[in-house]
């Protein structure tokens, strides 16, 4: 099991395989990514419709074939036909394609990992298929010390840390900015961090641009 974030999903052809309930939960986690599906099935969920007019899926009315998904980036298999799930897994495995069987996932390429976000931070915790209701729980317990002060948090970091690439020069000071911006009073208090950035602007200048 290599762990691996994906960018730029939304510009890829992403597929999921199912129209009950359960694809349509899978569905909503994927537009927290702005990831915009195609999805492929006999028969849908009312609660597709709604997605549909919305313009955030494309829905395929009929039974997936591999000719359906040969194209695909990333597929996800979420019927409750495992005669169809294993049939197109084992394709999609043998062509190299990224491939997620929600029910077997020794059967896929793939897993999605149990997920939170605060802002730029993203947690994901996975079990290796071994128990999924675990690896919820767990990311639970994390994301209760990592709470919504955090999305703020990492804006500072990002605008310290694009700063300092762009005017600090010397390495080790470089590294000394950016270990100091991780302290937890910077964390809890909005006016330390303004100091801080103060601080760093007047003692690397944006005028003096790094080459």
């Amino acid at each position: 099991m290599f762990p691996i974030m994906l960018e730029n999903m939304d510009e890829s052809n992403i597929f999921l395989v199912g129209g009950g309930h359960v694809a349509y939960h899978k569905v909503l986690n994927l537009h927290r990514f702005g990831i915009h599906p195609t999805i492929i099935s006999p028969e849908f969920h009312p609660s597709f419709a709604e997605l549909e007019q919305q313009g955030t899926v494309t829905l395929i009315t009929k039974e997936a074939e591999w000719e359906d998904v040969a194209n695909a980036f990333l597929t996800l298999l979420v019927t409750d036909n495992e005669a169809v799930n294993d049939h197109l897994a084992k394709q999609l495995k043998d062509a190299g394609k990224l491939v997620v069987h929600a029910s077997n996932p020794s059967l896929g390429t793939a897993q999605i990992p149990a997920v939170t976000t605060r802002g730029k931070l993203i947690i994901s915790v996975s079990t290796s298929g071994a128990s999924p209701s675990l690896a919820k729980k767990i990311r639970d317990d994390i994301a209760e010390t990592y709470d919504e002060q955090y999305e703020d948090y990492l804006d500072f970091l990002a605008d310290v840390r694009h700063y300092v690439k762009q005017y600090v020069a010397d390495r080790a000071e470089r590294r000394a900015w950016l270990k100091e911006a991780i302290e937890p009073i910077y964390l809890h208090n909005t006016e330390e961090r303004q100091t801080f950035l103060n601080e760093l602007q007047q003692t690397s200048p944006s005028e003096q641009l790094v080459h």
